[in-house]
């Protein structure tokens, strides 16, 4: 039986999400698609950056891996938004595309988007890796027994929020090729 962890908060402990990776989707355990999927309420644009970043990387010599936004496709977003309401516009397309290997990653500027919300909780579900980028208190996704590692900058200004995200996204893009490229780090015996 799986045990739920606590999901991890920004500023903390630097290292303090690093423990709960090894048992669920790290990168040195990545095989096959691990395919990344971005969601976002407000931060469309952000999930597309991210994804970009993952699928061309711009730096020479780092891997490029499977990433989507799920925002790209206008028609599904609009479709399910009408058939199921826009609560579901993630979840709905995470339940058909989302495999147990890959990562979800839901941007929310102040952590209140019902629409993250759910796709994060079929993500879950699912069994996928939940991350979260929220921004103010980390509102109800942060809270959510759903999201396995919450990254919350904690400002009220949308634009602070956005900045910090960018960097975090940045970081956590980083930390990806660190992992492909020393794939011992996160083992267990390292890991204490």
């Amino acid at each position: 039986m799986h045990r739920r962890r606590q999901p991890r908060r920004w500023g903390r402990s630097p290292a303090a999400s690093a423990p709960g990776w090894p048992s669920r989707g790290t990168p040195s355990g990545w095989r096959g698609r691990a395919t990344t999927w971005r969601c976002g309420c407000g931060a469309a644009t952000d999930g597309h950056h991210v994804a970009v970043e993952f699928i061309h990387p711009v730096i020479v010599g780092k891997r490029a891996l499977p990433a989507m936004a799920l925002t790209n496709d206008v028609a599904t977003l609009t479709g399910v938004a009408r058939t199921q309401g826009f609560d579901e516009v993630y979840a709905a397309q995470l339940e058909l595309l989302a495999d147990s290997r890959d990562i979800a990653l839901g941007i929310s500027p102040d952590g209140q988007c019902r629409n993250v919300l759910r796709g994060l909780e079929v993500a879950h579900g699912r069994g996928l890796l939940t991350v979260a980028l929220t921004g103010g208190d980390g509102g109800e996704i942060a809270r959510s027994p759903a999201v396995d590692h919450a990254l919350v900058a904690h400002s009220e200004e949308p634009q602070v929020v956005k900045e910090i995200h960018v960097t975090i996204y940045h970081i956590l893009w980083e930390l990806v090729h660190v992992f492909f490229e020393q794939p011992g780090l996160l083992d267990p015996e390292v890991v204490r």
